[in-house]
């Protein structure tokens, strides 16, 4: 069985660490940023690629749900950090992400 709120908490990270380590890269190569950032971004990318190892599931299964749950921590990175608030259609949108996240990821079988 499936803790869902260790689960979930797994997933938001995973997506914290990789867009946080991609913003980092994103840096150093579009805005000119040191080589720090990009050394920076590539390590926390890195830390991105073991967190879903902690998931209860198979390879497959963890990436197709984490895509959803990518998507809504990507318009809420953007809110947040960009200052770009999303439209309906990217609410909707990561809204039916995130439903199948849920049909994926978490209902028994």
């Amino acid at each position: 069985m499936i803790d869902m709120g260790i689960s979930l908490g797994l997933f938001f990270l995973a997506a914290l660490f990789e867009i946080g380590g991609g913003y980092l890269v994103w840096l150093w190569l579009r805005e000119n940023k040191g080589i720090s950032f990009g050394l920076l971004g590539g390590l926390i990318l890195a830390v991105y690629g073991i967190i879903p190892t902690f998931q209860p599931a198979n390879f497959g299964r963890v990436y197709a749900a984490y895509g959803g749950i990518f998507i809504i921590s990507s318009l809420i990175w953007g809110f947040f950090v960009d200052k770009k608030r999303p439209d309906r259609y990217e609410v909707i949108g990561a809204l039916i992400a995130l439903v199948g996240v849920f049909v994926m990821f978490y209902i028994p079988r």
